[in-house]
């Protein structure tokens, strides 16, 4: 009997060993999250700025395009975006902006990168072509800003919750055992 009892034990550390570097893993898992819907947000700006300028799409199309190719959660709600502002649909930028933030609720984006789309969408559809371009530059910059100063920052965070997920584990199995 006393095999099965060691067995039983080894079996429940062994899950919470697994329990515990899966919730670090999870924990992790958002932070690397958010740097990456900031680099699919870096991409989908150059997206809009090149189709703006080199392609002369109409905007609500441009938007659409950049959404597309940027993906994610950032290329959903640009493309949504797009879809909802026009000429056809009768709304600015801005207002199919804030509609699709009520639309988009699943969407899971950092505020600060919607608070850059919304300064940003201010500004598109009122002006001529190298406004918005430039207006687009001022947001890319914005956002690279940020993203500098926070990479080091989430990915030492990511590294510590992952560790601290399994030492807590490990710290529950040595006082049951």
């Amino acid at each position: 009997m006393g095999g099965v009892h060691f067995w039983t034990k080894v079996l429940g550390s062994a899950f919470i060993l697994c329990a515990g570097a899966l919730g670090g893993k999870l924990m992790a898992g958002k932070l690397e999250k958010e740097l990456e819907e900031l680099s699919r947000f870096e991409l989908a700006l150059l997206n809009l700025s090149t189709e703006i300028s080199y392609s002369l799409s109409s905007l609500p199309q441009a938007l659409l395009n950049a959404g597309n190719k940027a993906g994610g959660d950032t290329g959903a709600l640009l493309s949504l975006t797009g879809s909802l502002c026009g000429l056809e649909q009768r709304r600015t930028v801005e207002e199919a902006f804030k509609l699709a933030l009520e639309q988009a609720q699943g969407l899971d984006l950092p505020q600060w990168e919607i608070e850059i789309m919304r300064a940003l969408v201010r500004n598109l559809g009122i002006w001529g072509c190298k406004e918005q371009v430039s207006f687009i530059e001022i947001a890319l910059t914005e956002s690279r800003n940020y993203r500098a100063s926070i990479k080091e920052e989430y990915l030492k965070k990511a590294r510590m919750y992952r560790s601290l997920g399994l030492l807590f584990a490990l710290g529950i199995v040595v006082v049951l055992l």
